[in-house]
């Protein structure tokens, strides 16, 4: 009897956890755009900011980025961004360019990239859920989209 209660309580408890975590999902969904969600132009090209510095400084990436000037590469970076989270900006690269610079990132180069995205990402939101959210959308993209410098 007391296991058929406690098993009653633990199938409802999981059951509103799941409602309420979907809950939670769609209400992020509704909020618009990720590029909305992360607070618009001015927090994308802080984070792309943020990307590219600590990508030309870190060593794992001297080789591809030895030569590109922060100034230069940090307002593509951000339009590039802004149009792969649903911003609405003109991507400088096309989707082509982007996955040929990709494919020639090597596996050390392109966990460096993640780790800065990560970071980069960080330093904006602390909502794991939109965290989540920009690293699924952008992580396949950010090697390709540094390499195309």
């Amino acid at each position: 009897m007391n296991r058929t209660i406690v098993a009653k309580v633990a199938v409802s408890s999981t059951f509103a956890l799941g409602l309420c975590a979907c809950s939670g999902m769609s209400s992020m969904g509704s909020a618009g755009s990720l590029y909305d969600q992360l607070g618009g132009m001015d927090s994308v090209s802080k984070m792309a900011n943020s990307v590219v510095s600590s990508s030309i400084k870190d060593p794992r990436l001297s080789s591809l980025l030895g030569s590109v000037n922060s100034a230069t590469a940090t307002p593509k970076v951000a339009d590039q961004l802004c149009a792969s989270l649903g911003g609405g900006c003109k991507a400088p690269y096309s989707d082509q360019q982007v996955a040929a610079a990709a494919d020639r990132l090597t596996p050390e180069q392109k966990s460096a990239v993640s780790d800065n995205l990560s970071s980069s990402l960080g330093s904006i939101t602390s909502n794991p859920m939109l965290r989540s959210a920009v690293t699924k959308a952008l992580g396949p993209k950010m090697g390709g989209i540094l390499g195309a410098l």
